[in-house]
């Protein structure tokens, strides 16, 4: 009865402490969730920073440099989009046309077919958007609000990543203080050297796969004559960075845009096709061969962790949520007591990937000890 009251007791512990932790995690977002994503970038940039001191500059100097470079993709990005937005906007009139000849035709067709006159599905619709535009004025407290901490965390942003970068020997310096000893230091920095290479091969990888799916969805969407190919196949590759739910959601916008302006629906069929085949190559050999195994997550943990992410960081969190978890299964993989868990949160094919290789160099070390 003893022992079942103290595990009870653990586990209690054990659960309040993760719910402070969740609390803390969520009220300090304005800080950790730039902070977070400034520890990616870091990593991502370490290497631009590195090769262009090698050359001579000074760190500070390399530092504000590969910034720099970092903010010119992100401002061609931010160009291309305004542009094509630009483009959208410019053809909404005859767009909004299109669409409302489109619902006329599907009040008609509910109306023949269900005994649901045009007029009642009419003052349904009204009802709800006025009980939507009640609450207009939340909503946009809520989008200006956002929009001001949005523009406060990326103004953090290049502050956090140029003072992590800078002070990377301290950062050392601390862990081998904090270590106590010298091999307890080197295994340490040895676990920390991985989690920043899954961190940059990650985000490296991801990069490229972007790229691709661009070009893919970018040319089946102007084949298929569907307007603003190049918007649609361009966001569809961005809302990849979501896993599971940011493709179903791109995948939604093209089609809806070819049930509106082509007559006929072989257009939308054939870019829910373009989608699902373009989703077929990511899967199964653009990511597996950009990517590679750097984040060998299985779809459970991934799902768990980005729906726990969003609740407490949003979509930046749900983005920032597959490396994270990555390096923390680096963490636990390296640390003896931990393992279980890094194998709970693992693909079981890369655990016996791993099993198989202790048991070849077990073998070769008893073949060598003969």
């Amino acid at each position: 009865m003893e022992e079942t009251n103290k595990i009870i007791y653990n586990i209690t512990i054990r659960l309040l402490l993760l719910a402070l932790i969740i609390a803390m995690l969520k009220l300090a977002q304005p800080v950790l969730l730039p902070l977070a994503v400034a520890i990616l970038f870091s990593f991502l940039l370490l290497p631009i920073s590195q090769k262009l001191e090698d050359w001579g500059l000074h760190r500070g100097f390399a530092i504000v440099l590969s910034l720099l470079l970092a903010a010119l993709v992100v401002a061609g990005v931010l160009y291309f989009f305004y542009s094509q937005v630009l483009m959208f906007v410019n053809d909404w009139p005859q767009l909004s046309q299109q669409m409302s000849a489109k619902i006329d035709k599907m009040f008609v067709w509910v109306s023949d077919n269900f005994n649901y006159s045009e007029v009642e599905q009419k003052n349904w619709i009204n009802e709800r958007l006025q009980s939507a535009g009640s609450s207009a004025a939340t909503y946009a407290l809520g989008v200006f609000s956002a929009t001001g901490s949005f523009i406060a965390s990326v103004a953090l942003l290049p502050i956090f990543i140029f003072f992590i970068t800078y002070y990377r020997d301290k950062y050392k310096h601390f862990v081998e203080l904090m270590a106590g000893n010298e091999v307890k230091a080197r295994n340490t920095l040895r676990i920390i050297r991985k989690i920043a290479h899954v961190s940059q091969g990650y985000l490296k990888g991801l990069f490229f796969v972007i790229v691709i799916l661009s070009v893919l969805n970018s040319t089946g969407f102007f084949i298929l004559g569907l307007r603003h190919a190049f918007l649609f196949g361009v966001l569809l590759a961005f809302l990849n960075i979501i896993p599971y739910i940011g493709v179903l959601i791109g995948s939604i916008l093209p089609v809806a845009m070819a049930l509106i302006t082509e007559d006929q629906i072989g257009i939308a069929i054939g870019v829910l096709a373009v989608c699902i085949f373009v989703q077929f190559l990511e899967n199964n050999f653009i990511t597996p061969n950009v990517v590679g195994s750097s984040v060998s997550i299985n779809p459970f943990t991934a799902i768990l962790g980005l729906t726990t992410t969003a609740l407490i960081w949003g979509i930046v969190g749900m983005i920032i949520a597959l490396p994270f978890i990555g390096m923390i299964k680096v963490a636990f993989d390296n640390i003896g007591p931990l393992k279980p868990w890094g194998y709970l949160l693992g693909e079981e094919k890369s655990f016996r990937n791993s099993a198989k290789d202790s048991r070849r160099k077990f073998q070769f070390r008893k073949r060598y000890n003969k």
